[in-house]
């Protein structure tokens, strides 16, 4: 068995048919031939993590348990990331697995042959007992176990950032300055504080200068990214951490300032199973050049924030995509049998970023990546694999994002939640016994049930008539546009199948109409005043609706054009011939999942929250 997938987080059936029909994307339209080709019907809800977790097991959250970016523990309502769960142990605060079905990759190797997951979600921390060879994608943390932010170091004594640290650079002599970048926190005689590292920035002109960290000394241009470099930060007497970055120069005239990607995990050397194994982790790293680790590497919050232009943000997401396809060609290189499947993420985040006011440069990354498509075909030729299972497939397509919602205001408002403190209003600060429903998470809404909660208030039998109540209103809801807010409202049996994990999931599942998605603080259990405002930000496009609204794609060397209705389910039959059996997954215990007090800091670097 041979079969490869390239993965294309967030190709629209849309965007991609139109530009087809005008001959734009000559490699897909020849991949899809007469029958190799078909939207490719999601999962609810249609998130990153949910839906390319639904591909790989061929089941639904239900089965897998990944429901939202945003769980909570329903004893204490804290909220924990789903592709980043801890518990506490012993031995401290501990990443674990975001799930234990059976996947492709898993069941390929149970089968006897090789299997390789590139940057597939929620895949960290590795399974080491597992026999796959993993980098893994969304969910990575960087060094501080966070989701990450970068450092903006500045001259500017004034400067601040809503998320993105802030440094400050001190002008030591002229044209030479010195700051300190914050590493992992470690225990200090001044108390727990970040581990810090200095540095210098010797201006040269206007357009370069030279970076000195530790032992790593680069020139810099400005407005151009250094290439990957590592540094090292001591914690101990005898504990080092070795993180890897990049940085850019981006302001010499007036005030100075450099930016740094987030402080990333080093393959090589991760306190924490990074990928697996080690070996192949080596192999890469030497083979196919360096490349860097966080789950979001392209640096959406610093373009957001203002530390990076529209123009260097792409230069970024180019580089991580030359960098990947480098890898993805040396495995295929090397590949006699078994499963190669790699995501390829930046459209996803250039779609986020451009796809309201810059359409050109999105058309622009179709195709790229129609390009790659035909690149990949031609190898496999060269390395007699033309009659190998080939697949190329999105987890979901994308609308415009032009409204926030705001539901817990709209929960506030008709009555289901009730605030101790409205002007700071959110999930710490409700009157429980006041409080029938609530919102965590971009999709989900939770009923506060007797038994189930931790100061639960509905009886069995209020539970029914409570969901359709909820649900006719919010499909009423209208928005400023006359039109309605929320397209489709699922209950937890119709959302998911029968599956181990269906009673820790959401009551109800919020499909969002095009151009309507749920504010960031709703993510998060926030309720701003308002409950729906106009989505000002650089973030102005979006896929966390409803699925029906946005499908993805599947294009293959066989026909699916004529599977019935083909979905996510039919994945595991079209990469490995065989549906998986998830029978082995027991009921999992209430307390597998911890809530995470610093929620807000650990998401800090995801756009979405």
């Amino acid at each position: 068995m041979r079969s490869l997938l390239v993965g294309f987080d967030s190709f629209d059936p849309g965007i991609y048919e139109t530009l087809a029909e005008k001959g734009q994307m000559p490699n897909l339209t020849s991949l899809a031939g007469k029958s190799g080709y078909s939207r490719l019907k999601v999962c609810a809800p249609p998130q990153t993590e949910v839906s390319w977790t639904s591909i790989a097991t061929g089941a639904d959250p239900g089965t897998h348990g990944i429901f939202d970016f945003v769980h909570r523990d329903p004893s204490t309502y804290i909220p924990y990331v789903s592709i980043l769960p801890t518990k506490i142990s012993a031995v401290g605060e501990q990443f674990i697995p975001p799930y234990t079905a059976k996947t492709i990759f898993s069941e390929a190797a149970d089968m006897g042959y090789p299997a390789i997951a590139l940057w597939w979600p929620a895949l960290f921390p590795a399974r080491l007992e597992l026999p796959i060879s993993t980098i893994p994608g969304l969910g990575t943390p960087d060094v501080r176990g966070q989701l990450g932010v970068g450092s903006y170091a500045t001259s500017d004594p004034s400067e601040t950032k809503d998320k993105t640290r802030v440094l400050v650079l001190r002008e030591s002599s002229k044209g030479k300055f010195v700051g300190a970048l914050e590493g992992p926190i470690t225990k200090t005689r001044d108390g727990i504080q970040p581990a810090k590292l200095d540095f210098t920035l010797d201006l040269i002109d206007d357009a370069r200068a030279t970076l000195r960290v530790g032992t790593v000394e680069l020139p810099l241009s400005i407005g151009k990214w250094s290439p990957i470099f590592e540094v090292k930060f001591k914690l101990g007497l005898f504990v080092n951490v070795t993180a890897i970055t990049q940085a850019i120069l981006t302001q010499t005239r007036g005030k100075v300032s450099i930016y740094f990607l987030p402080l990333q995990i080093h393959p090589l050397h991760s306190a924490w199973p990074y990928g697996a194994p080690k070996s192949f982790l080596k192999e890469t790293w030497s083979n196919a050049g360096p490349f860097l680790t966080l789950g979001w590497p392209q640096d959406t919050t610093a373009l957001e924030e203002g530390c990076i232009t529209d123009d260097q943000f792409l230069d970024l997401c180019n580089s991580i995509f030359e960098t990947r396809k480098k890898i993805y060609y040396y495995h295929l290189s090397h590949m006699k049998e078994g499963v190669l499947a790699g995501i390829f993420d930046c459209l996803d985040r250039v779609q986020h970023m451009f796809l309201r006011d810059r359409e050109d440069v999105v058309h622009d990354w179709y195709h790229k990546l129609d390009g790659f498509v035909g690149d990949v075909q031609s190898k496999m030729v060269s390395l007699g694999m033309d009659k190998a299972r080939f697949i190329v497939a999105s987890d979901h397509g994308f609308k415009l994002f032009k409204h926030k919602v705001h539901l817990n205001r709209w929960l506030a408002e008709n009555n289901y939640l009730n605030f101790s403190d409205n002007d700071n209003a959110g999930l710490a600060n409700v009157n429980w016994d006041k409080s029938s429903a609530y919102a965590l998470g971009l999709n989900s809404i939770y009923l506060n049930v007797k038994g189930r909660e931790g100061k639960g208030t509905l009886n069995p039998d209020q539970i029914e008539p409570m969901l359709a109540e909820i649900k006719a209103k919010l499909l009423a809801l209208r928005g400023p546009d006359g039109n309605n807010v929320i397209s489709s409202v699922l209950l937890k049996h119709e959302a998911f199948n029968s599956g181990p994990y269906l009673r820790l999931g959401p009551d109800l599942v919020i499909g969002y109409a095009p151009d309507y998605r749920a504010s960031a603080e709703t993510g998060l259990g926030k309720a701003p005043a308002l409950t729906i405002e106009e989505n000002h930000d650089h973030w102005g496009a979006d896929h966390c609706i409803d699925p029906d609204a946005v499908p993805g794609v599947l294009f293959a060397n066989r026909d699916v054009a004529n599977i019935p209705e083909v979905s996510f389910r039919d994945m595991p039959l079209l990469m490995i011939n065989k549906n998986l059996d998830q029978s082995h997954l027991k009921p999992p215990s209430e307390q597998t999942r911890q809530g995470q007090g610093n929620i807000e800091e650990r998401l800090k670097g995801l756009g979405y929250l």
